[in-house]
């Protein structure tokens, strides 16, 4: 890649907590950044991306926006006088939100390419103002799998201006090998190590975790399923271990720092997420060469491809699940054939730096 003219990007994200989209919006900015790029986080007063924004020295600046922002006029001129003195020349947001606020006050202040990303495949609404924004505000949107795209389209076919979506799939760093020295957990004799990362939320759908563990000790397999993540479910869940009488082959982790050695600790991941936009778990764990089941929903067939890097199972067949985990444990051979494709469809689709030439492209005019 040639070395890029200097331009100032604004990534901006006013989510509080900490995401996939926070993830990608941190990651890229420091990656444009290193590409030779002035870089702008713009976040929202006590957000978790504003603190791991400052650890990582970006260039911060913190604001107080909430969903109703846009309808303050002195919210969008703060960011249009911000805008013009920062000569931006693009801004990226994430969030339905910021598009308001921040897409009116770029729009206003002249901001040449004014990108919004949609990470979930939630229906768009056909409303006066979403009209406006989505033909009038943005000259970008990037959808991060084709699911998203479809659901953005849907219902909005007259006017929607499927022109400026751009696909640009999230992605890992493939330029070095993966850290597999550590392990998390050691697995007891045959032993099978099952696990799940996530949110504890209705979202993510680690109920059925607890719901597959029943089935899988009725059968007799030694097993456990090791879940990482945080949530306001924490305590329901343990409840529902507690009560399924399967304590001992079920653990809450909690927050895990070391993901390498998570992955690196399991020989079968089952996701339960109800709906996803583009799951960096799944690709993560595609990266790790992990076999994976997941449920046929949204985007997952995308990067799950069923009986290739992965089995999908009908949504919420429980009995499907369990035996798809079954065929992967049982088959290794089969399931040293998956994390081969895994490893070949990484490089291929969830490359980062490959993904994110698009997105350079956008900004320096090479993508209209």
């Amino acid at each position: 890649m040639k070395e890029s003219p200097t331009k100032t990007i604004v990534f901006f994200n006013s989510n509080k907590a900490w995401g996939g989209g926070e993830k990608w919006h941190l990651t890229t900015c420091k990656e444009f950044l290193r590409r030779g790029f002035k870089t702008i986080l713009v976040a929202n007063t006590n957000s978790e991306i504003a603190s791991r924004g400052v650890q990582e020295k970006q260039d911060v600046y913190r604001f107080s926006i909430g969903n109703l922002s846009f309808l303050n006029p002195i919210k969008i001129l703060t960011f249009y006088l911000f805008f013009k003195s920062k000569g931006v020349d693009a801004v990226v947001m994430n969030l339905p939100a910021d598009l308001k606020v921040a897409g009116i006050a770029a729009k206003l202040a002249g901001v040449k390419k004014i990108i919004y990303r949609r990470g979930m495949p939630h229906p768009l609404r056909n409303t006066f103002l979403n009209r406006f924004l989505f033909t009038k505000v943005l000259t970008h949107v990037v959808v991060n799998s084709k699911e998203i795209g479809r659901s953005l389209k849907q219902g909005n076919e007259s006017w929607f201006p499927e022109e400026k979506m751009v696909l640009i799939y999230n992605g890992v760093d493939t330029s070095k090998p993966v850290d597999k020295s550590r392990k998390l957990y050691e697995k007891q004799g045959d032993e099978v190590v099952i696990g799940n990362a996530g949110r504890l939320t209705e979202q993510k759908g680690q109920k059925y975790l607890v719901e597959l563990a029943k089935l899988l000790k009725a059968d007799g397999m030694n097993f456990k399923i090791l879940i990482a993540g945080e949530g306001e479910l924490h305590q329901q869940l343990q409840k529902m271990i507690d009560d399924a009488g399967v304590a001992d082959q079920v653990k809450l982790l909690g927050h895990v720092s070391d993901m390498s050695a998570f992955f690196t600790s399991l020989d079968v991941f089952v996701f339960t997420s109800l709906y996803e936009g583009s799951a960096n778990t799944l690709i993560e764990t595609l990266q790790y060469g992990v076999p994976t089941v997941a449920w046929d929903v949204s985007s997952n067939p995308e990067i799950v491809i069923d009986n290739h890097t992965g089995y999908l199972a009908a949504p919420f067949d429980l009995p499907q699940l369990k035996q798809h985990v079954v065929r992967i444990v049982s088959d290794t051979s089969k399931s040293l054939k998956m994390k081969n494709e895994s490893d070949e469809l990484v490089k291929r689709i969830f490359d980062h730096n490959k993904n994110l030439k698009d997105l350079e492209s956008i900004i320096l005019n090479q993508i209209t």
